[in-house]
């Protein structure tokens, strides 16, 4: 007992040496890229923290410049109250052309004085334009909330600020109330400061590659944009909907947002333009100050894989020794158990097994499946594994095979055995590649009682579909089948311009019949009548009972008169038909028409029921047509 003890252990050892080498391995790539990891997420995070420190700088840069712009325009608006033409313009409504050059030249010496301000408009009290500095511009009507604004009875109120969103003369307009000498309001001077006014001090910031510098109004709406946008106006773009917001006071608002123009997300700094009413946003790209963090990574990964690489190196060496001494210790047990293995798993297949020489056609072995299937000897108890029977191989058409040197793979076949007995089989034939000795291996697999179950199934389902579209008492076909048929040989017709007619009619009097002598006697009448109407019609016609004592022919490549001549023999074949239990003669009446251009099974099933009623109400027995040539 001793023996087997000293066996395991290896085993054993080998097995908890393997597990202890892997988790090291393991543990080892995860402590290393852990730490890789950290160390990335803190450049990340202080790289964050260095870009919202810029934002912040730049918004609160470009808000006390914009405001300063405002400021110092808005001035230049004032001073326009000091220049007589205007006081004479506004008083009388009219200049000499001397004076309204001198005005002209006065404005754009004040222009000159702001660059970014476009131009420069007086306008009266009634809200009109009464001169510009460009006298050549196109006028345009002032917004309502500038008259508004004009109006309002308030001293503290002789500026006023808003924006004009146009993708032509849009931008920031600014209004200064105009007074005369004894203090009355006289009109305003407004002026614009046009969309890309922000160009020129944005030239000399850094917000990198691919930053962007907002300047919002009250709702959000973008009044300019850098970089400039192409192919759409800045106003036309929703506000920006912060996704994070990092930080917030009175001052500005740090946050995380897609752009409303590109879609990237960017680390935005928004800040308040003085009193004016704007906003300044600055955005600087992640794909700017997280450069450095990916060039960083793509530097260590690189390393991070190479430790890696050598880890698995050795792990995958101190496995394999594992391994060969594992296998080392189980050969001896395989080789020992491997003869009679094979021996029960060729005797529990469930497949009749051979050995055979293709040469000599007699059989060298055979489980015990096929000793049963081909009624060879039994297998004798002391019989060893490599003892050959030895018997010659009758089986048909496998004989045939081996001597062809043909190779067969999962054949249903039906062989003959030896007492000419047939059985279905899934056969299989490889030759099995030895010089000395040649032998193929033959696989059958019993399905005869599969091949019986298919036999009564396709005798079933043939049953079926028969029922499916037969009338159970005549044996005609059912409404359904006939509906199909005439809908598809009126495809037919309309595809190759063929004829074809159909004929309904109905048994005279049937009900009445029925009540008189019974329903077992009425069941007769309809088998005899589809019996008649089989013996008259073609077999390419289709005979249907469509109704109780109704039926419907169809006559594909039938003109009109042939089909009506066909109901007229079974009306004669009925007249000739006795039935011992009816006194009375069995008629019907009916009506014949055939395909025209256009028809539908509708169309062509109305016509022949309304010819079947005509013949109805003309005294019965008759069958009815709806041409005159018929």
């Amino acid at each position: 007992m001793a023996l087997p003890s000293m066996d395991m252990t290896p085993r054993r050892f080998g097995t908890r040496s393997a597990r202890h080498a892997k988790w090291g391995a393991a543990l080892l790539l995860l402590v290393t890229l852990a730490l890789l990891a950290v160390d990335l997420a803190t450049s990340y995070r202080q790289l964050e923290t260095e870009a919202g420190r810029q934002a912040s700088g730049l918004s609160q840069l470009l808000s006390e410049r914009l405001s300063s712009g405002i400021h110092e325009a808005g001035l230049i608006l004032q001073s326009s109250n000091q220049i007589p033409e205007v006081q004479r313009l506004l008083r009388s409504s009219g200049l000499s052309p001397d004076m309204r050059q001198s005005l002209t030249l006065k404005l754009q010496q004040q222009l000159q004085l702001a660059p970014y301000l476009s131009r420069i408009e007086i306008v009266d009290t009634a809200c009109q334009t009464v001169f510009s500095s460009k006298p050549d511009s196109a006028s345009h009507p002032h917004h309502n909330e500038f008259c508004r604004w004009l109006h309002r009875v308030d001293p503290k109120e002789n500026n006023y600020t808003t924006v004009i969103h146009s993708p032509i003369e849009g931008g920031i307009v600014l209004a200064n109330k105009l007074y005369d000498s004894e203090g009355n309001l006289v009109g305003m001077a407004t002026g614009l400061i046009k969309h890309n006014f922000i160009q020129d001090e944005v030239s000399r910031l850094t917000v990198g590659e691919h930053g962007e510098i907002l300047v919002l109004d009250q709702r959000q709406l973008t009044v300019t944009r850098w970089p400039q946008t192409s192919g759409g106006d800045p106003q036309s773009y929703r506000p920006l909907q912060p996704r994070e917001i990092l930080a917030h006071d009175a001052g500005q608002m740090l946050f995380n947002a897609p752009s409303s123009f590109d879609g990237a997300e960017r680390l935005y700094s928004m800040r308040q333009t003085g009193s004016y009413p704007f906003q300044v946003a600055v955005g600087l790209s992640r794909r700017d100050f997280t450069r450095f963090v990916w060039d960083k990574a793509w530097l260590a990964i690189p390393g991070w894989l190479f430790v890696a690489a050598l880890t698995l190196l050795a792990l995958r060496k101190h496995l394999s020794n594992l391994e060969q001494h594992r296998q080392l210790l189980q050969g001896n047990e395989r080789i020992r158990a491997s003869e009679e293995q094979a021996r029960l798993i060729l005797d529990t297949a469930p497949l009749a097994l051979l050995l055979v020489n293709p040469q000599t056609i007699r059989i060298q072995h055979a489980n015990s499946l096929a000793r049963e299937m081909l009624s060879l000897p039994p297998r004798d108890p002391e019989e060893g594994a490599s003892s050959e029977l030895n018997l010659p191989l009758k089986l048909r058409p496998v004989e045939q095979w081996l001597l062809e040197d043909e190779e067969v793979l999962q054949q249903e076949v039906e062989v003959e055995l030896e007492d000419k007995s047939k059985l279905w089989v899934i056969a299989s034939l490889r030759r099995l590649g030895h010089d000395k000795q040649p032998s193929a291996l033959i696989a059958l697999y019993d399905i005869s009682g599969r091949k019986q179950l298919e036999q009564q199934l396709h005798e079933s389902n043939q049953q079926l579909a028969e029922m499916a579209v037969t009338d159970p008492l005549t044996r005609l076909y059912n409404r359904r089948h006939a509906d199909m048929v005439l809908r598809d040989e009126i495809s037919r017709c309309e595809r190759y311009g063929q004829t074809m007619a159909i004929a309904v009619f109905d048994i005279d009097h049937f009900k009445r019949f029925n009540d008189q002598y019974g329903h077992q006697a009425g069941d007769d009448v309809l088998v005899a009548v589809a019996n008649a109407l089989r013996d008259t019609t073609r077999n390419t016609d289709i005979n249907a009972r469509i109704g109780g004592e109704e039926f419907m022919v169809i006559f594909p490549y039938t003109r009109l008169r042939d089909a009506h001549k066909v109901m007229g023999r079974l009306q004669m074949a009925l007249t000739h038909t006795t039935f011992p239990f009816v006194e009375q003669r069995i008629t019907f009446s009916g009506g014949v028409t055939d395909w025209r251009p256009g028809d539908s099974p509708t169309l062509m099933m109305a016509r022949a029921d309304k010819l079947l009623y005509e013949a109805k109400q003309s005294g019965r027995n008759v069958v009815l047509a709806d041409q005159e040539e018929a």
